[in-house]
Protein backbone atom coordinates (compact mmCIF):
# COMPACT_ATOMS: atom_id res chain seq x y z
CA UNK A 1 0.00 0.00 0.00
CA UNK A 2 1.44 3.31 -1.10
CA UNK A 3 1.15 6.32 1.17
CA UNK A 4 0.15 9.55 -0.49
CA UNK A 5 2.54 12.43 -0.26
CA UNK A 6 1.69 15.96 0.73
CA UNK A 7 2.20 17.00 -2.88
CA UNK A 8 -0.35 14.44 -4.12
CA UNK A 9 -2.84 15.56 -1.45
CA UNK A 10 -2.46 19.17 -2.56
CA UNK A 11 -2.97 18.21 -6.20
CA UNK A 12 -6.14 16.29 -5.33
CA UNK A 13 -7.46 19.18 -3.22
CA UNK A 14 -6.72 21.65 -6.03
CA UNK A 15 -8.40 19.38 -8.60
CA UNK A 16 -11.58 19.18 -6.46
CA UNK A 17 -11.56 22.96 -5.93
CA UNK A 18 -11.21 23.51 -9.68
CA UNK A 19 -14.10 21.13 -10.41
CA UNK A 20 -16.35 22.93 -7.93
CA UNK A 21 -15.45 26.30 -9.45
CA UNK A 22 -16.19 25.02 -12.96
CA UNK A 23 -19.55 23.64 -11.80
CA UNK A 24 -20.48 27.00 -10.26
CA UNK A 25 -19.46 28.80 -13.44
CA UNK A 26 -21.48 26.40 -15.60
CA UNK A 27 -24.64 27.34 -13.67
CA UNK A 28 -24.15 30.97 -14.70
CA UNK A 29 -23.50 30.53 -18.40
CA UNK A 30 -26.02 30.81 -21.21
CA UNK A 31 -25.76 30.65 -24.97
CA UNK A 32 -25.71 33.91 -26.91
CA UNK A 33 -28.79 34.00 -29.19
CA UNK A 34 -26.74 35.77 -31.89
CA UNK A 35 -23.56 33.68 -32.15
CA UNK A 36 -24.32 30.61 -30.00
CA UNK A 37 -21.21 30.92 -27.82
CA UNK A 38 -21.29 30.66 -24.02
CA UNK A 39 -21.53 33.93 -22.08
CA UNK A 40 -22.22 34.74 -18.43
CA UNK A 41 -25.88 35.28 -17.60
CA UNK A 42 -25.35 38.80 -16.18
CA UNK A 43 -23.74 40.27 -19.31
CA UNK A 44 -25.57 42.89 -21.37
CA UNK A 45 -23.37 42.55 -24.46
CA UNK A 46 -21.81 39.42 -25.96
CA UNK A 47 -17.98 39.65 -25.83
CA UNK A 48 -17.73 37.47 -28.96
CA UNK A 49 -20.14 39.07 -31.41
CA UNK A 50 -21.21 42.28 -29.63
CA UNK A 51 -24.89 41.34 -29.70
CA UNK A 52 -27.24 42.80 -27.09
CA UNK A 53 -28.23 40.43 -24.27
CA UNK A 54 -30.89 40.64 -21.57
CA UNK A 55 -29.38 39.65 -18.21
CA UNK A 56 -31.14 36.83 -16.36
CA UNK A 57 -33.56 38.09 -13.74
CA UNK A 58 -33.42 41.66 -15.04
CA UNK A 59 -36.67 43.55 -15.27
CA UNK A 60 -36.56 47.29 -15.89
CA UNK A 61 -38.52 49.44 -13.44
CA UNK A 62 -41.80 50.67 -14.86
CA UNK A 63 -42.19 54.40 -15.53
CA UNK A 64 -44.75 54.99 -12.76
CA UNK A 65 -42.51 53.58 -10.02
CA UNK A 66 -39.53 55.49 -11.42
CA UNK A 67 -41.47 58.76 -11.31
CA UNK A 68 -42.60 58.18 -7.71
CA UNK A 69 -39.08 57.28 -6.63
CA UNK A 70 -37.71 60.40 -8.30
CA UNK A 71 -40.21 62.67 -6.46
CA UNK A 72 -39.48 61.01 -3.12
CA UNK A 73 -35.72 61.40 -3.58
CA UNK A 74 -36.09 65.05 -4.64
CA UNK A 75 -38.17 65.69 -1.49
CA UNK A 76 -35.59 64.02 0.75
CA UNK A 77 -32.71 65.98 -0.78
CA UNK A 78 -34.59 69.29 -0.52
CA UNK A 79 -35.49 68.56 3.13
CA UNK A 80 -31.85 67.73 3.88
CA UNK A 81 -30.66 70.94 2.19
CA UNK A 82 -33.17 73.00 4.20
CA UNK A 83 -32.09 71.29 7.42
CA UNK A 84 -28.42 72.02 6.72
CA UNK A 85 -29.24 75.66 5.90
CA UNK A 86 -31.21 76.03 9.16
CA UNK A 87 -28.35 74.52 11.19
CA UNK A 88 -25.86 76.90 9.57
CA UNK A 89 -28.08 79.96 10.11
CA UNK A 90 -28.89 79.04 13.74
CA UNK A 91 -25.21 78.31 14.39
CA UNK A 92 -24.26 81.88 13.40
CA UNK A 93 -26.73 83.50 15.79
Amino acid sequence: MKKSTVYEDREEKERRRRERAEARMARHTVLCPHCGKEVLDHMTKCPHCGGELTPAGYRPMDAKKMKILKYVLYGVFIAAAVAVAVVIIVGRL
